[in-house]
């Protein structure tokens, strides 16, 4: 049998979970008290948890349904990094029912040495543990599905419909500079926001990073206003592409739709959000499209 497993970054399912949560992302450590009513305050602002967790369990589902309309017999399963159900779990459960092949596809489509590199050492660890041997493979980037590509370029044509010559920041989640000297994480980004600018017909653009951690280490730049403000000479109306992801989570909802709005509207900014790719068609047509180049 055949199998395929999606993996998410995951999400405390209410604010009682964040702690064990940042803890796991931590590494066993406990956030303090000021990090704890810091998150707890973000996650209240978008009422109370992130969605994470639902998108991914539709788009399991929904890649299955693709699948099953042509009789492939290949079961899709998912597990989070840090959250309920594990990537331990889904790797085990697909060892109960019989899985020898397994297809594993992180749903971040750029390759980086913390993030895709931890997801794969979680399957190891949980393939090591079952009695009979799985074949795993990784799907260790897909930044350039061509499905991927026309839906980012649909979303940003449509929110720029009613805005006046818009600059697109694309955008992902930054990483400290010396842990990435050789990867290809930065410049999967670039390929990819290029080529969406060149099918989107996108003439003024530019790559941004959030969520830098204040910890000293140089993480890659720039942020979001920095790079909005290099770029107000040539404009007023600004659209985020966060390419780096593909489902609404904390870092959109909050960080983007909340934090950078108010900033924006504080400092006269026509600011608008391209809508995530989450359990569109093109979106599991791209997976769709993943799964068949290794499993059929």
């Amino acid at each position: 049998m055949k199998g395929v497993l999606l993996m998410a970054y995951g999400t405390p399912s209410s604010t009682k979970d964040v702690a064990d949560y940042y803890t796991d992302i931590l590494g066993g450590t406990k956030p303090t008290e000021e990090q704890m009513r810091f998150l707890i305050k973000r996650y209240e602002a978008i009422g109370g948890a992130s969605p994470l967790y639902r998108i991914t369990e539709k788009q399991a589902k929904r890649l299955q349904e693709a699948i099953d309309k042509e009789s492939h017999g290949i079961k899709v399963y998912f597990g989070m990094k840090h959250s309920k159900p594990s990537i331990k779990e889904a790797v085990v459960k697909s060892a109960e029912d019989g899985i020898k092949e397994l297809v594993c596809i992180a749903l971040a489509p750029h390759y980086s040495i913390t993030g895709i590199g931890g997801y794969e050492s979680r399957v190891n660890d949980a393939a090591a543990l079952v009695s009979n041997k799985i074949d795993i493979t990784f799907v260790r980037e897909w930044h350039m599905s061509p499905n991927l590509i026309g839906l980012w370029s649909k979303n940003i044509a449509e929110i720029s419909k009613n805005m006046k010559d818009p600059f697109v920041v694309f955008s992902a989640h930054s990483l400290p500079e010396k842990i990435e000297d050789n990867g290809p994480y930065k410049e999967q980004l670039l390929e990819m926001a290029a080529k969406i600018a060149e099918t989107a017909e996108i003439e003024k653009y530019g790559l941004a990073f959030q969520s830098q951690s204040g910890r000293g280490e140089k993480w890659y730049g720039p942020t979001i206003p920095e790079l909005i403000e290099q770029n107000r000479k040539n404009g007023n109306s600004f659209i985020i592409a966060p390419i780096g992801f593909v489902s609404d989570n904390l870092e959109i909802l909050y960080d983007i739709d909340i934090s950078y709005k108010k900033w924006a509207m504080e400092k006269g900014v026509e600011l608008e959000r391209a809508k995530m790719p989450n359990d569109s068609k093109m979106l599991i047509g791209a997976l769709k499209d993943i799964v068949g180049r290794y499993l059929w």
